[in-house]
């Protein structure tokens, strides 16, 4: 299974790349989303890419990714029944990542209707089969910082000024929980307590100074 490719774009034609590897002397065919950060690939460019292989009866398809945790939200969208490798590189294709994750971590699937390709019935599996495991690939830092930042602020925009938004909420506890343990507190419970916190939370988003307040009140 190739799960990564180092090397250099031979051509590129409506989402689909030839790679060429450096040093092996073969061009895989890769699958690409159409969104903005693939705009700038063009034959002669270096890439790296995160693949997924995705094997069938009569073909081997790849899909390529810029980043590793893009790939994972591919992969992730991928255990939600009915969607499939090219429903998912679809999705990822017309809209942007931290709107996507703000999305499924608030449970809005009003939004996520307005997706081309996800109708009422994607939208609902997307929240009920997705939103606890985004949640905690978001707490356990396995979403970079700077999509749950524009996830918040997203957020903020689309909903009224003291709807708490769930990206920046779990932005604010994971900045927490890095002060705490650095402080030399144990890594499990700082969780422990800020899921306490965390669940006596006002309704506004909290700010990390005041999470790292009652938290510390609870670890005395």
């Amino acid at each position: 299974m190739i799960g990564y490719i180092n090397g250099q774009i031979f051509e590129v034609h409506e989402g689909k790349a030839v790679v060429l590897a450096s040093g092996a002397g073969v061009g895989y065919s890769v699958t690409l989303p159409l969104s903005s950060a693939y705009a700038s690939l063009h034959a002669g460019t270096p890439v790296t890419l995160w693949i997924h292989t995705h094997v069938r009866e009569d073909a081997l398809d790849l899909y390529g990714f810029l980043s590793r945790e893009e790939k994972e939200i591919f992969l992730t969208l991928l255990t939600v029944n009915g969607i499939g490798p090219k429903g998912a590189i679809g999705i990822l294709s017309k809209v942007e990542i931290p709107t996507l994750v703000r999305a499924i971590l608030e449970g809005d699937q009003v939004a996520l209707t307005e997706i081309p390709g996800i109708g009422k019935k994607t939208a609902e599996r997307v929240v009920v089969e997705l939103k606890d495991s985004m949640r905690k690939k978001a707490e356990n830092g396995l979403l970079p910082n700077d999509w749950l930042m524009a996830a918040a602020s997203v957020g903020a925009l689309a909903a009224s000024p003291s709807a708490k938004s769930a990206a920046f909420a779990i932005l604010s506890f994971r900045e927490a929980k890095d002060a705490l343990v650095g402080l030399g507190y144990r890594e499990s419970e700082v969780v422990s307590v800020l899921k306490k916190v965390q669940e006596s939370a006002p309704k506004a988003s909290p700010r990390t100074e005041d999470v790292v307040k009652q938290a510390l009140k609870e670890l005395r």
